[in-house]
């Protein structure tokens, strides 16, 4: 399956990138997507670790399943009052 993926504000720059395509078995959860985004990558896997996983604008658990052609937004939790 092919999963948009893309990272919001702060995330983004600290990765260096706004969004990417990625194409994962189609069994493939949120957790799934953060180990291959993240393989290698120490710095990627502390920043990911930190973000809220969102798929089609809804908030999303990480053992969420992921579908064909979904967009997954990562972003900073947001607290307020």
């Amino acid at each position: 399956m092919n999963v948009t993926v893309k990272y919001q504000g702060i995330i983004g720059d600290m990765l260096g990138r706004k969004g990417e395509q990625v194409a994962l078995a189609g069994d493939a959860t949120v957790a799934d997507l953060i180990a291959l985004l993240t393989a290698g990558d120490e710095t990627a896997r502390s920043i990911l670790k930190q973000t809220r996983p969102f798929i089609n604008g809804q908030q999303a658990e990480r053992t969420a399943p992921l579908a064909d052609g979904v967009e997954v937004l990562f972003m900073r939790p947001i607290a307020g009052g």
